[in-house]
């Protein structure tokens, strides 16, 4: 434990009593930590109070801020997923350090002391981020019920180790970087790829939904890769969800590329090499990734309004 100064007249040992009963007690980085990582019910209880307090008491209906609900939810959730994010790259930063140790072992009990510790905190933050994820995946539910959307990170991925999602959206960077590296299997659905294209001004839910349905009773191991836009996208990635079928989405990276970032993204998706593309009227950024899809001999599929 940490020493505490104590305040004149009191004594040390009383003190320490009183900061425990305030704050409770916790190792220190070089002690061994047992104390249990979470308690999962009383977590995920105070998680949906907190929520349902912010829905009443704060976008009440009939007011301006209920038109806030959706972002404040989806922020609700993304504050959760950041907070996984940040101990994974925790735990990343350590496992170099404990290869290192693993090869320093000399057999003395020192060596071996410190590589136990070390051990031991990686994994007690490994719980805690998959405590935070599932609290995440919870949040994300909530975000559903109450926006009939599915919850997605604004960069990266949704992926969940914690719990079988029913449609993983995989970034297509992490897709190709896990493609170069099979051990990465998070990032890496199997199945056959076929891209869908469109512009925002599609609305028809039933021609994309039943478009979809055919492909996929053509190759039943679907994954579905999209651009993650409105309209025929969005359209799209609703489907993938209630039919879980895993997606690949391919958003472009204006910060990096500017007013051409929607071509290089086309790029990246063709990089994906799919199977087909399924292509609804749109944009010429749809017309441009139909044109070089067709230079590199993947199949077209042209849908237009009405044509079933």
């Amino acid at each position: 434990m940490k020493q505490i100064a104590a305040m004149p007249g009191i004594t040390a040992t009383a003190t320490v009593c009183d900061n425990l009963a305030l704050y409770g007690g916790g190792p220190d980085r070089d002690e061994f930590d047992t104390r249990e990582v979470w308690d999962r019910s009383e977590a995920e209880f105070a998680l949906t109070e907190a929520v349902s307090i912010m829905v009443r008491g704060v976008t009440i209906e009939g007011t301006q801020l209920h038109d806030e609900l959706e972002p404040l939810l989806w922020g609700f959730a993304n504050m959760l997923h950041a907070q996984v994010q940040r101990l994974d790259r925790i735990v990343n930063r350590l496992v170099p350090e404990m290869r290192d140790l693993e090869r320093a072992q000399d057999g003395t009990e020192i060596a071996a002391l410190e590589l136990q510790k070390l051990t031991d905190r990686a994994h007690n933050l490994d719980r805690r981020r998959d405590a935070f994820e599932t609290l995440r995946d919870t949040a994300a539910d909530i975000y559903s019920r109450h926006t009939g959307e599915t919850w997605r990170p604004r960069h990266g991925s949704h992926t969940s180790q914690t719990r079988a999602l029913t449609s993983a959206a995989i970034d297509a960077r992490d897709f190709l970087r896990a493609r170069r590296d099979r051990r990465n299997s998070a990032h890496l659905p199997a199945g056959t790829l076929v891209a869908i294209a469109g512009g925002k001004g599609v609305s028809d839910t039933g021609i994309v939904w039943a478009t979809l349905d055919n492909a996929r009773a053509k190759y039943a191991d679907m994954v579905l890769v999209h651009g993650g836009g409105p309209g025929t996208e969005k359209i799209a990635a609703s489907w993938a969800e209630a039919r879980g079928v895993h997606q690949i989405v391919c958003r472009p990276n204006w910060d990096a590329h500017g007013r051409a970032a929607p071509f290089r993204r086309n790029d990246d998706l063709l990089n994906l090499l799919p199977k087909g593309i399924i292509a609804f009227p749109g944009t010429g950024i749809t017309a441009n990734l139909v044109d070089k899809a067709r230079q590199l001999g993947i199949p077209v599929h042209r849908v237009m309004p009405g044509s079933g």
